[in-house]
């Protein structure tokens, strides 16, 4: 097995003709292109002197169904030559019109740009864009200002951005998700919405990460009380986290006081109980008990007299190993109880909140070796294919490390700041990466005669 990276582009004088660079006389004899689920294999080999440079004449380029010149990775297995990644990104919610995922389009944009500036090809595409019989996708590309459909092949890699946990568990979802990865045998990566209670537990049972996690508690119907009063008694504040929720949404902070419990939430309010019992009553009215995790409060370091703490991202590369790819500080706002952006927080850099750079380098080596451990961890004990984590972590006043939550979606909010810029055309890259990494991973291990 061979794998170059090199620049494929149309060549327009010739027809069934590859042009190869000259170094690929001594390799493996080609009979076969193939880009994802897309195979021709009736050609003329001819040579140049480009180093790195692969020429197809128009008529192959259109028969790939290449979407635009781009550099590529390109590994030669069994006599034939896979082109890609071809990463179909895979998320739910279309509609028509010139915002085909209405205010998330946007991301998708950046994200599209994003891949488009390292090797390979992306496409978005959902349920309804496969033509099963045609083994052909409608892939949805954004080229010039404007939304592009075109014919595609089914990808090699699928990177899963689905937008909630509703969309995740939809049955036609399922089984398209069952058909990619099982019968086409498609690497599917980050493909499910992480469950708070599940990593909890996973972390906890190793020695490695059992010292990050804060005491934490799952409710239950039955003594969700006694739990949250202990955890009250042992912490004074603590804070209850629904299990599958995100951005801060339907968190509340229970303070312990001389008169009973402050309770405050996200949405600005802070309402006094004479028991806890008084509140938890409240709350089983409109949520089901069981649905949350009740968690020590942790004493956060402080900037501009506000709480912080971190968002860690971390993503694998083209080895599989996980590397770290953005840091920020999330500050939090006036009278919100956690910093996500949503409620008010704000972010900034680490040269922001750190500007003495002994300081700065120590914070940010701690953090890094502490998302790098916990993502390990996770990866080793969660099933499927995770390439990428955002990671919540909070350092306290003794300089202890905790994490807070980590997200198999994490968003792109900080990237906002202008100074994280850098860090998003980073992760770009990493996923690219990794998708290429799973791309090889997969072809050296499956039977392709049938691609």
């Amino acid at each position: 097995m061979n794998k170059n990276r090199c620049i494929i582009a149309p060549h327009p004088t010739s027809e069934k003709t590859i042009h190869f660079p000259v170094h690929f006389k001594q390799k493996d004899a080609i009979y076969s292109l193939a880009l994802g689920s897309r195979l021709v294999d009736d050609f003329n080999i001819s040579y140049h002197q480009h180093p790195n440079k692969i020429l197809l004449s128009e008529d192959l380029y259109r028969d790939l169904l290449i979407p635009y010149p781009s550099k590529a990775d390109v590994i030669t297995i069994d006599h034939t030559l896979f082109i890609g990644p071809l990463i179909g990104i895979f998320t739910a919610g279309f509609k028509q019109g010139t915002q085909p995922l209405r205010k998330r389009s946007d991301f998708f944009i950046k994200l599209l740009h994003s891949f488009n500036r390292h090797a390979g090809f992306a496409y978005l595409f959902g349920t309804h864009s496969i033509d099963w019989e045609k083994g052909i996708v409608e892939g949805l590309f954004y080229q010039q200002q404007s939304w592009v459909k075109k014919q595609m092949p089914l990808p090699s890699v699928i990177y899963d951005r689905l937008p909630n946990r509703k969309a995740a568990q939809s049955a036609f979802i399922q089984e398209t998700k069952r058909k990619l990865t099982q019968d086409y045998d498609i690497p599917w990566f980050n493909p499910y919405f992480f469950n708070k209670w599940e990593i909890h537990e996973q972390l906890l049972a190793d020695e490695k990460t059992c010292p990050f996690l804060p005491h934490s508690e799952k409710l239950d119907p039955v003594d969700a009380l006694r739990k949250i009063e202990t955890l009250l008694h042992l912490h004074h504040v603590i804070y209850l986290k629904p299990i599958n929720g995100s951005h801060g949404d339907g968190i509340y902070q229970l303070k312990k006081e001389d008169h009973g419990v402050t309770v405050s939430s996200n949405l600005g309010w802070a309402i006094p109980y004479r028991s806890i019992e008084h509140f938890v009553q409240g709350l089983r009215k409109d949520y089901a008990i069981h649905d949350f995790i009740a968690q020590q409060g942790i004493e956060l370091l402080q900037i501009d007299n506000q709480p912080t703490d971190f968002r860690v991202h971390t993503n694998k590369n083209k080895r599989g190993h996980w590397t770290v790819t953005a840091v920020a500080a999330k500050v939090s706002g006036g009278q919100t109880i956690t910093t996500h952006q949503l409620h008010g927080g704000a972010v900034k850099t680490l040269y922001d909140v750190f500007p003495e750079e002994k300081e700065r380098l120590q914070i940010l080596q701690q953090l890094s070796h502490t998302a790098i451990t916990l993502s390990q961890v996770i990866d080793e004990k969660m099933a499927g294919h995770i390439g990428e984590i955002g990671l919540d972590l909070g350092i306290d006043l003794t300089g202890a490390i905790w994490m807070f939550e980590a997200n198999s979606r994490p968003g792109r909010e900080i990237f906002q700041h202008a100074s994280l810029k850098n860090s998003e055309w980073l992760i770009g890259k990493r996923i690219t990466e990794y998708a290429s990494y799973l791309s090889k991973t997969s072809l050296s291990t499956t039977d392709h005669a049938n691609v």
